[in-house]
């Protein structure tokens, strides 16, 4: 059984810190699905994730040629990128 584990991978800038790389686990797709069932899971958790940086802020989803998604400020200025990847879970 295959598990996908779909991440949001974010750019984080604290005050007077070094920019850091945060990525959570936001949904996990358990079951026999193939690729191309996990992107249409990949899609819609885009569409309705909220980066924490985002927040209170107009934004846009589009998709990547590799099928990650990618949350934008609408407006372009001012925020990081989050990207939504998905990725195979290996089980020991």
């Amino acid at each position: 059984m295959t598990t996908w584990l779909i991440t949001a991978e974010e750019t984080v800038i604290a005050d007077g810190a070094a920019p850091h790389r945060q990525i959570e686990i936001i949904r996990k797709v358990h079951g026999n699905k193939t690729r191309e069932e996990a992107l249409v899971e990949l899609h819609k958790a885009a569409k309705s994730h909220v980066p924490d940086s985002l927040k209170g802020t107009s934004r846009v989803v589009g998709r990547d040629s590799d099928g990650s998604c990618w949350i934008l400020p609408k407006n372009g200025k001012g925020h990081p990128p989050c990207v939504i990847r998905f990725v195979e879970q290996i089980h020991p």
